[in-house]
């Protein structure tokens, strides 16, 4: 068994060390592509799960997202793992483009139209929010969000985990007091606990 890390929206697979890091812990081989925007990522991540093997796929922000897409609409996904990963798109784009003129907020949305103005359609946010293919018989699902989130409103992500639990699906959600999008120096000690006693629990046979 293998990992695929998926790094968030304009970063790289070298700032998330912190998510890399739990994961070889485990003893796996983990693979952390480099992509573009959204589309390029879940074609990047399709490809990756078209050799057979079995996968854990984690990853932060934008990454988180694509993962759990991916856990409801691809094969070989063995767990789910999301941190700060917004789970409907359409909602998620509409926050940041609310955002105060030079906020971290407004300027997430401006480079998103930068890069593709597809990117920000209503119809292909709704088409790539996770929230909208959500069903019974999902991998195991793990969410870490923090409460001081200013990018990612931790209330969608409250949605998601209610919907997926009430169809009877393996879902765990946990809350890191004060944490905003990007973990901190002390919530990566905490994160790291998180992940690996969920995937002894229910990825790793």
């Amino acid at each position: 068994m293998r990992a695929i890390a998926l790094h968030g929206f304009g970063s790289s697979p070298e700032k998330i060390n912190w998510l890399v890091g739990p994961l070889k812990s485990l003893g796996l081989e983990v693979l952390t592509p480099s992509y573009r925007d959204f589309e390029d990522g879940l074609n990047k991540l399709s490809e990756l799960l078209k050799g057979g093997e079995q996968y854990i796929v984690a990853g932060h922000s934008m990454g988180g997202t694509i993962a759990l897409l991916a856990a409801s609409t691809m094969n070989g996904i063995i767990c789910a793992i999301s941190v700060s990963g917004p789970t409907d798109r359409l909602a998620q784009v509409r926050w940041l483009s609310e955002g105060e003129p030079g906020s971290v907020r407004r300027r997430t949305y401006e480079e998103l139209l930068r890069i593709d103005s597809k990117q920000v359609t209503e119809e292909f946010l709704r088409r790539t929010s996770p929230i909208n293919y959500l069903r019974p018989g999902l991998p195991p699902i793990l969410l870490i969000h923090g409460t001081n989130d200013d990018l990612v409103k931790i209330d969608q992500v409250v949605n998601y985990y209610e919907r997926a639990k009430s169809l009877g699906n393996i879902i765990e959600f946990v809350r890191i007091e004060g944490m905003p999008h990007t973990p901190r120096g002390k919530d990566i000690k905490v994160i790291a606990n998180v992940i690996e006693n969920f995937a002894k629990k229910y990825c790793i046979k």
